[in-house]
């Protein structure tokens, strides 16, 4: 079933850290793939950031193997929590070193898919590097999504992104902030080639036809 939709080397990894899909990530993936735009609500510990996460990594996954991986940022994930927006390790970070173990073991070319989080409390140094050396994901805030689209460099930094993941959505749909976001989404859309695939992701959304709307 995961074949239906993931390379062998993200099938591979996912089945060796989990007993089966949970029923969030078979509702959420066959969308993902085709390239729609899509809410996923379920409760909490259901795997729904990982879902959106997995998808994108494969898609990363067949570019690099097929043309290989621009130096570009392609998916932007973006966190009202800060917290949340350092703490990535269990959705990002390991499936990241799985993969690239399971392509080994698969007897294939390693893709280095490289991932970096963009906040107010980044070192500078970091920030530098980032525009010479861009991660292919792009971990923030709204709050720096913004400053990074007042900016030359952030505008060219972004112009690549495919896909934009938004967690905890329903802590922005209704205030100032989600406001604020959906201008900086505008901004995005202008600069892309393409309207990038928009991934919304929350387990509490009431109701959850305003919060789609959004």
């Amino acid at each position: 079933m995961l074949l239906d939709y993931f390379h062998p080397a993200t099938a591979r990894w996912f089945l060796n850290t989990f007993s089966a899909p949970s029923d969030v990530q078979l509702s959420a993936w066959p969308t993902i793939v085709s390239g729609q735009s899509t809410l996923i609500a379920a409760p909490t510990g259901s795997g729904k950031t990982l879902a959106a996460f997995l998808a994108t990594l494969d898609q990363l996954l067949r570019q690099g193997l097929t043309t290989g991986l621009p130096n570009e940022t392609q998916v932007l994930y973006v966190s009202p929590l800060k917290a949340l927006a350092n703490d990535i390790h269990k959705n990002l970070d390991i499936p990241l070193a799985g993969i690239r173990f399971a392509l080994l073991e698969l007897g294939l070319a390693d893709v280095a898919i490289r991932a970096q989080t963009r906040t107010g409390d980044t070192p500078s140094a970091e920030r530098t590097a980032m525009k010479k050396y861009p991660p292919h994901i792009l971990v923030t805030t709204p709050e720096s999504l913004y400053v990074l689209l007042s900016s030359a460099s952030g505008r060219e930094l972004l112009s690549p992104v495919r896909t934009v993941i938004i967690d905890e959505i329903h802590a922005l749909a209704s205030n100032k902030r989600g406001a604020h976001l959906s201008l900086s989404l505008a901004r995005l859309e202008g600069l892309t080639a393409q309207p990038p695939v928009r991934i919304g992701i929350s387990a509490t959304q009431k109701p959850i036809s305003a919060v789609a709307n959004f």
